[in-house]
């Protein structure tokens, strides 16, 4: 980053530091839950070092007069003891505010993220580095500090959008008509209703490979079905089922990017055409995912990542008016084309030395009235944990989805930030 005092946002922060609102907050989560009781100057302190390694994480969000940017400040954001639900109470445009921020409750150290700063593999290497830290101060475990280069700290904030941008290829199709939308009042602001269930990986593994399937592509095999179903009983006009898949481009694309690096693609299933079979699910997914995951299609999406942004009407607007504007525009081109959204993060590796100290590894996706219903999925060792998010009381979708993995002989344990499930 060098001594710039401020850099421009990526493709995607631009977009979500112009939607944030009070319900649409862009914050998602990543915790880590240790073996014993976190202790809060140990967690400031590790939160300090851990700045250090990552430089650019000191800034603050500020508005361009076309476009919102980060600001280096020397500031260092204090950690707290949690006490409202997830992902709610944090303006990051607030003056004096940070895009995230850390708290500490009993034995688990949560990082909440705005994604206009990053995305869940950046914020991964956050919370895996701070955690670290804060055992090397707590336990004592055996920490080299690294020293970092400028180069590396400059391919670590690369916007890799704009890398690999290639402006010859055609952008994808966007458009997806109108898809089903579960019919879900809104509770009333600052609440947000997390249900996880916890599943062994290796029975999941084995589920999945009877169908020959990954566990990714099974467990949005169980989604559609799930919403399906809910779509059979609530719904007079059939829709298409459409999921928002988050794909990590760093797994295609060679970057070190702490940023935001991913597209998303949005495999559906049209109930119009009649009933299916949980078998066709996979089947249709399959041919979907083999389609879209590959280098040259996933090309198509970043080209239609950067061209978003340039999209000519946005990008002459003042950032004030676009504030105003964004959400709506992204409610048409973006949620609003979904019926719902699942993020899977994958296995999570820690740093081999404090492996013994983590219980668990969990996330939670970021709130949305476009979808008011989304879930996101960690594996740490042995234990998958699928995280509902959920801006209403009601809890269709995690019931069915949780009562068909039983189905399939699959136990889950759950558990909710709500007293009733």
């Amino acid at each position: 980053m060098g001594d710039n005092t401020w850099y421009r946002l990526d493709n995607a922060g631009k977009l979500y530091s112009s939607i944030i609102s009070s319900r649409a907050t862009t914050l998602f989560r990543l915790s880590a839950t240790l073996t014993s009781p976190v202790h809060p100057e140990y967690l400031q302190r590790a939160l300090e070092a851990t700045l250090e390694r990552f430089p650019f994480f000191k800034v603050q969000l500020k508005q361009g007069f076309f476009w919102h940017y980060f600001e280096k400040t020397d500031r260092t954001p204090e950690v707290e003891k949690e006490k409202y639900h997830p992902c709610i109470s944090l303006s990051i445009k607030k003056r004096g505010s940070f895009p995230y921020r850390v708290y500490y409750y009993n034995n688990r150290i949560a990082l909440e993220l705005s994604h206009s700063l990053t995305d869940g593999t950046g914020g991964l290497r956050f919370l895996s580095e701070l955690v670290r830290q804060y055992l090397y101060l707590k336990e004592s475990i055996p920490v080299k500090q690294e020293t970092v280069s400028e180069e590396q700290l400059l391919s670590e904030t690369e916007n890799a959008f704009r890398k690999y941008y290639n402006k010859d290829i055609p952008a994808p199709r966007t458009r997806l008509g109108k898809s089903f939308k579960l019919p879900l009042p809104l509770d009333e602001k600052g609440y947000y209703h997390i249900v996880t269930g916890i599943i062994d990986v290796r029975k999941l593994k084995e589920k999945a490979s009877a169908y020959q399937a990954s566990i990714n592509l099974f467990l949005t095999a169980v989604y559609i079905e799930s919403l399906l179903k809910i779509q059979e009983k609530v719904a007079i006009k059939k829709r298409p089922i459409v999921i928002n898949v988050p794909v990590n481009m760093r797994a295609f694309f060679e970057s070190d990017t702490m940023r935001n690096f991913f597209v998303s693609i949005t495999p559906s299933i049209d109930a119009r055409l009649g009933e299916y079979t949980f078998e066709e699910i996979i089947q249709e997914l399959k041919i979907e995912f083999s389609r879209l995951l590959t280098p040259k299609k996933l090309s198509q999406y970043i080209k239609r990542s950067v061209m978003g942004e340039k999209f000519l009407a946005l990008r002459l607007m003042p950032s004030p008016i676009k504030d105003i504007v964004a959400p709506s525009i992204y409610s048409f081109f973006g949620e609003g084309q979904y019926t719902s959204g699942l993020s899977n993060l994958g296995m999570i590796r820690m740093p081999e030395e404090t492996e013994d100290y983590i219980e668990r590894v969990e996330c939670y996706p970021p709130p949305s009235i476009g979808n008011k219903v989304k879930a996101m999925i960690t594996s740490y060792r042995n234990h998958m944990y699928i995280s509902f998010g959920n801006l209403s009381r009601d809890r269709m979708l995690e019931r069915e989805f949780f009562r068909r993995i039983r189905s399939l002989g699959v136990e889950v344990t759950i558990e909710t930030n709500d007293e009733e499930m």
